[in-house]
């Protein structure tokens, strides 16, 4: 997830975030076990690791165990998504953060996530919206994605551009590769290359969400709200279970102003994606509420957020702007 935005909206809170890097790299192997309603392991379950963008960096399919396995996954914030055939039970969607813990050396180490799908009552089920897109991709463009999936598993995204950009030349209206391009150019922080990818995928599929939401997140990154409303609206009008939505259309608002609105929005992607997914939604409700004055209100969602994430690198900055609103009361 993006937090450029953030030091713009929010700058009673300047510094909040630690910048991205390190000299060391530490390498995870993810694993873990899906498990059913009633407990028991579950086989043939789909399970997708995605970077913070929403682009999928690899996928497995649970053995007989019910087990599932990542290798070679650099440290970072990732989210696993779980979807199993029956549409009765309900999908799941959880973040996870992998920390550097090297010094000065690539190192290894395991995280094992396991998790249980549950039954879905028929009143909470999201209808089913169109059709499920396919496309007849020829052998050597699909040959060229895979392996730049293979790369962005490794962290080795410049490769993986490089064979996205292959694909696409092979296939061009591959909308995989359009819309896995456009959203790694926004891991990277190059929201403006990543709006010619993201525009042609929903050229070739309009009923893309990740790829609405993907161009709304570019936009709200470049400072360009209204464009990106429209793109989180028609995101939402897709899926409106997907929190990221309802997060950068809050982002969206407040650079418009529309604080009330954009607290609505927050709210929602925190009662969605909850304090493992979406607790950086306390960051922009504080920015909403310092920006009113009401510090007491902001206080309290800087606090709620340092609960939630105790290890927060830039959990010092927080308390320090905790201080600094105190004193104004």
């Amino acid at each position: 997830m993006s937090h450029r935005v953030l030091l713009i909206i929010a700058v009673t809170f300047c510094c909040l975030w630690a910048t991205r890097g390190a000299s060391a790299q530490t390498v995870y192997e993810v694993e873990g076990t899906i498990y059913g309603p009633d407990s028991k392991a579950m086989v043939n379950i789909t399970v997708t690791l995605q970077n913070h963008a929403g682009a999928q960096v690899d996928q497995d399919i649970t053995k007989n165990d019910g087990r599932y396995r990542f290798a070679g996954v650099v440290a970072g914030t990732y989210y696993i998504s779980v979807k199993a055939a029956d549409p009765g039970l309900q999908p799941l969607l959880q973040k996870i953060e992998l920390i550097n813990t090297g010094i000065s050396v690539t190192n290894y180490s395991k995280e094992r996530f396991d998790f249980s799908l549950r039954r879905t009552a028929a009143s909470e089920r999201s209808p089913v919206v169109g059709t499920v897109f396919a496309q007849a991709v020829p052998p050597d463009a699909e040959k060229e994605y895979l392996s730049a999936v293979t790369s962005i598993s490794k962290g080795e995204r410049e490769g993986a551009v490089v064979k996205l950009k292959r694909a696409i030349q092979l296939f061009p209206t591959y909308f995989l590769a359009l819309q896995q391009l456009g959203l790694l150019y926004i891991d990277t922080e190059k929201d403006q290359q990543a709006i010619e990818p993201l525009k042609k995928a929903l050229e070739v599929n309009p009923r893309g969400a990740q790829s609405h939401l993907g161009l709304g997140m570019a936009y709200v990154n470049l400072e360009r709200p209204k464009e990106a409303i429209t793109e989180l609206n028609e995101a939402l009008a897709l899926d409106r279970r997907e929190f990221r939505s309802h997060l950068y259309l809050g982002m969206a608002l407040i650079q418009t102003g529309k604080l009330d609105e954009a607290e609505k929005s927050l709210r929602q992607a925190y009662s969605i994606g909850g304090p493992n997914q979406a607790r950086t939604a306390h960051l922009y409700l504080a920015s909403i509420y310092s920006t009113r004055k009401e510090y007491q209100k902001a206080i309290a969602e800087l606090e709620t957020y340092l609960r939630e994430n105790p290890k927060a690198p830039n959990a010092a900055k927080i308390q320090e702007a905790i201080t600094r609103m105190k004193a104004k009361l």
